[in-house]
């Protein structure tokens, strides 16, 4: 699967994320989830260079239902960190497992479960 570009990533991720929660707009039945499930039909089935119009209604779709951070995060990206590696312990955080989102996790016990490719995050080293 194609990595995508840094807006539709972050998307991808976020889409991945609210997939993934017990509660919200994406939990419920209805055509923001029937939506959501499409598109990530369309990544799992590697057309995700397909996707952005449908992320545009998505993302539209929740703006009208009163989700103001549509599908952005809601906190912002965290900066690069110069000067890791050499002499300091490796830094490890959970990605996407097939390079298409930008989602990234904080290391814990548990693995989380990317709920658009239904597969664990992968472990990934961060370098600078």
């Amino acid at each position: 699967m194609a990595s995508q570009d840094g807006h539709e990533g972050i998307r991808v991720g976020q889409l991945c994320v609210r997939l993934a929660e017990q509660r919200g707009p994406l939990a419920a039945a209805g055509p923001m989830r029937d939506l959501a499930l499409r598109i990530a039909a369309a990544i799992r089935d590697e057309a995700s260079a397909a996707v952005s119009d449908d992320l545009d209604a998505l993302e539209d779709l929740l703006l009208r239902a009163g989700y103001t951070a549509g599908l952005s995060p809601s906190r912002t990206p965290a900066p690069d960190l110069p000067g890791i590696g050499g002499g300091h312990p490796q830094l490890t955080v959970f990605a996407c497992p097939a390079h298409a989102c930008l989602r990234v996790e904080p290391p814990d016990d548990d693995v989380p479960l990317c709920r658009i490719l239904d597969r664990p995050l992968r472990r990934m080293p961060l370098t600078s």
